[in-house]
């Protein structure tokens, strides 16, 4: 299970860990854009429009995130398809399907900066953390807008 705890105020990313242990950090988080480190590789995700996120690595483009409706974005890559899904407007969590299985990307806690995000086999270690990123940015624009007090839909991503 990936975990992501958001660290700062001004400046602010995320340490990411898998079963427990440190796996990447996610910083310099500008317009939705940042670089992250897995087994030694670097990865970047970019913000393209807002409805649309890419994933490149070394060798060029990963995978793509595109919102199709308010409450559902299709992850594509090399491995297929998945989906983050919200299942309900009432709450917060959202499901991220491939195939058959599924599984969850959700706040672990009302007043915690701390998500978890359980994504079914099959999909990379990379593509997961692209994943949680993109929901991450999907809480982070709702959290805006309510600061803001502006209206906030099921999905405002």
């Amino acid at each position: 299970m990936l975990r992501a705890i958001r660290w700062g105020v001004f400046k602010w990313g995320y340490d990411i860990t898998l079963d427990g242990r440190p796996l990447t950090e996610l910083s310099g988080i500008r317009r939705e854009s940042c670089e992250f480190v897995v087994g030694g590789v670097a990865y970047f995700i970019a913000r393209d429009g807002r409805k649309h996120f890419t994933l490149s690595g070394p060798k060029g483009r990963v995978a793509d995130a595109t919102r199709e409706t308010g409450r559902q974005w299709a992850i594509t890559s090399a491995e297929g398809r998945t989906d983050l899904v919200k299942p309900s407007v009432w709450r917060s969590g959202w499901e991220v399907r491939r195939g058959g299985a599924a599984g969850a990307i959700g706040r672990e806690g009302m007043f915690t900066r701390a998500y978890a995000a359980n994504v079914p086999a099959g999909v990379s270690l990379p593509v997961q953390v692209f994943v949680l990123y993109v929901l991450l940015m999907i809480f982070a624009r709702q959290q805006a807008a309510a600061s803001s007090g502006g209206a906030v839909g099921a999905a405002s991503g």
